[in-house]
């Protein structure tokens, strides 16, 4: 269907639209580039053949002027003034000629090369001192001319020297033609590259576009793959560490729902069994001991509902957090006091080593992220582990912590155990989301939960800001 689409609205291919973009920058710089070069190529040129006009004029004027009066006061072998004009002009390459002053201050024809009518430019030399010069015309062509004045006996006169800017105009209209012949042959290369250019550009763009396609589709096992070292190539970049996010995730779901349907199915079938044993049992010890079975399956059913629920809230921004001044030391003895018996009944010891700290935090929370951290002190390490539980302020800063005396956590296990729905390598019971869950809560009371390693044992920590009406 696209290919229908892109035929008949072909304008909505971005290859046509780059190729359209090159082409009117390419024709607008070549425009550009050809006014200005031209333009200015001819200006030099022309400014140029002036300035050489005028000095040839202002180095030869005294030399001509005592040929002239030679030739005027018809001195025994000397030319006359048409054939000392003549040498003039040939000498500084130029057409010359001479015009007489009258009374009136018109300009009269002296020499036969002279033009009936004197330019602007003789007319400036006739009114001014020095040499005068700029562009002209005569017998209908440009020239570029100098003209200066000189008195002869009292007699004023205009020397005229002009130059023909005919193979100027010749020059620049080659260059012109070869310029717009260069135009010619650069649009449609142009226009070719920038063509050639989209072509790739939007390959790699469909590509990119087939690649999010399979993702939304579900399909996370394929990489995508660009080996470009632009934005595009960052681009693929992202969505390849999206697809393995993804991946992973779903890998991680997968994992819970198997892990959370095993979690369900466990203890609802104890009970069930249990249930029944317990009414054909007679003997009373017996029957205490199905009970107490049966009570640790409720509590694991009541805490993956209780993850559940949790991340559900957490999820859908309803999980109500509400900081105020909580006194660390008490709210940690509580849950280990608490969490003795079981402890006891799992072959390990807590001990409580609190001290007194003034957090700003939320009362519940903090005894929930507690419950979990010493809960899983106690169920994920062997018999005989020893669990201390401290608390602890250090300027603006306190802290809940609890250490174990139990194994340390693989690192590829470390790096992802506040992740929802991760288990480790080496888990057993739980659904993988008490510290994930427990992390959550200590950033949105402005704190966070740490696992450090560096020292005898390993540690959970969580830090949290003082309670600054103390400080």
């Amino acid at each position: 269907m696209d290919w229908l689409v892109d035929r008949v609205f072909p304008f909505r291919r971005l290859t046509v639209w780059l190729g359209l973009l090159v082409l009117v920058v390419s024709a607008l710089a070549l425009t550009f580039s050809y006014l200005l070069v031209i333009a200015s190529l001819e200006d030099s040129l022309v400014s140029n053949r002036v300035s050489i006009t005028a000095r040839a004029a202002e180095t030869s004027a005294p030399t001509f002027a005592t040929n002239f009066a030679n030739a005027l006061s018809g001195s025994d072998g000397s030319p006359d003034t048409n054939a000392v004009t003549l040498a003039y002009g040939s000498l500084t390459n130029t057409d010359a000629a001479v015009y007489q002053i009258i009374a009136d201050g018109h300009l009269v024809p002296v020499t036969t090369l002279a033009p009936p009518t004197p330019s602007s430019v003789a007319l400036a030399a006739a009114e001014a001192n020095g040499v005068q010069s700029g562009v002209g015309a005569a017998s209908g062509r440009r020239v570029a001319e100098a003209a200066y004045r000189m008195r002869i006996s009292g007699t004023q006169y205009v020397v005229v020297l002009q130059s023909s800017l005919e193979d100027i105009d010749s020059t620049v209209k080659l260059t012109s033609r070869r310029s717009l012949l260069g135009a010619l042959i650069a649009l449609p290369l142009a226009v070719i590259v920038g063509a050639l250019a989209a072509a790739l550009l939007t390959r790699r763009i469909r590509r990119l576009e087939r690649a999010s396609s399979r993702i939304a589709d579900g399909n996370l096992s394929e990489p995508i793959v660009d080996r470009g070292m632009d934005e595009l190539g960052g681009l693929a970049v992202a969505l390849d560490q999206m697809r393995n996010e993804l991946a992973s995730t779903d890998v991680a779901r997968r994992a819970f729902v198997a892990n959370a349907s095993h979690e369900l199915r466990t203890p609802v079938f104890a009970l069930s069994g249990f249930l029944e044993l317990l009414i054909d049992e007679e003997d009373e010890a017996m029957r205490r001991q199905f009970l107490a079975t049966m009570q640790d399956q409720v509590e694991r059913l009541t805490r993956l509902a209780t993850d559940l629920l949790d991340l559900s809230r957490l999820d859908a921004g309803k999980f109500v957090v509400v900081c105020e001044p909580v006194e660390l030391a008490e709210a940690a003895a509580r849950i280990a006091l608490d969490l003795t018996p079981v402890a006891n009944r799992r072959g390990a010891t807590i001990v409580i080593e609190t001290t007194p700290a003034m957090a700003l935090g939320d009362e519940t929370r903090i005894g929930q992220i507690t419950r979990v951290l010493i809960d899983n002190a106690v169920r994920h390490n062997p018999e005989g582990v020893t669990i201390w539980v401290r608390t602890a302020q250090r300027g603006d800063a306190t802290a809940v912590i609890v250490e174990d005396s139990g194994p340390p956590i693989p690192p590829a296990d470390a790096a992802t155990i506040f992740s929802r729905f991760a288990r480790g390598s080496g888990a057993g019971e739980g659904s993988g989301l008490g510290l994930a869950i427990a992390s959550e809560l200590a950033d949105r009371m402005g704190g966070r939960l740490v696992l450090d390693q560096s020292g005898p044992h390993k540690l959970f920590r969580l830090e949290l800001p003082a309670d600054q009406a103390l400080l």
